[in-house]
């Protein structure tokens, strides 16, 4: 059987007063995280909106794509206990950790999809209890018309390895395209009742920052 990669997104809100020592801290600590076998991709995006209330600190999403979901946990086994992990992880506070594959069963590559001034959604969510039937169809009404916006790149729905919570990301082609199309997206009722069934853990929107 194909071993399927696994996308692993760390939301992290630096703690006040921790910007520059977590800006060294990530660097370390990515550095050692790269140098372990079973690494495909590493991404690093700063977040420039977020709902339904601002972050009061910066928030960085670090992506990293492994080979295998046995990949995650023997570089895990081999990181959390070094100092590198030590120092960077009390720069920040988790909003959300996830490690997801994609609902279709495919084998995604975020870097086929974009570069380089894009901007890039990602959302973490639950289903009310009681409305799991209704997530397929609201979401097909919600998605179809961000489909048909100006810059829309792509989006991808995936499923949490160990929670079942459902994480989406959509790719817009710049802040212009995200702008103009949340701001139509919002006055939809497409939106308002696929959000109505959702109790949403994290969302941000991002442009990439390094690799």
């Amino acid at each position: 059987m194909e071993q399927k990669s696994v996308l692993e997104i760390a939301i992290r809100k630096v703690k006040e007063g921790q910007d520059e020592a977590f800006v060294n801290a990530r660097t370390a600590f990515i550095n050692k995280l790269k140098a372990q076998q079973g690494i495909q991709q590493d991404w690093e995006f700063k977040s420039f909106f977020t709902m339904p209330e601002p972050d009061n600190t910066d928030v960085f999403v670090g992506m990293t794509r492994y080979e295998s979901a046995e990949a995650i946990q023997n570089i895990a086994n081999n990181l959390m206990q070094s100092p590198e992990a030590g120092q960077f992880f009390g720069t920040f506070d988790m909003k959300a950790f996830v490690a997801v594959q994609p609902a279709d069963g495919s084998n995604f590559k975020l870097e086929d999809y974009i570069k380089d001034g894009n901007v890039l959604e990602v959302a973490v969510r639950t289903v009310k209890e009681g409305n799991e039937n209704d997530f397929e169809s609201k979401r097909k009404g919600f998605f179809d018309l961000i489909a048909q916006q100006d810059g829309y790149l792509f989006d991808k729905e995936f499923i949490d390895l160990q929670t079942g919570d459902k994480v989406v990301l959509i790719g817009w082609k710049s802040m212009a395209d995200f702008q103009k199309g949340a701001g139509y997206l919002q006055t939809q009722p497409q939106m308002g009742e696929f959000f109505g069934i959702l109790n949403v853990k994290a969302y941000q929107a991002l442009v990439l920052s390094s690799n």
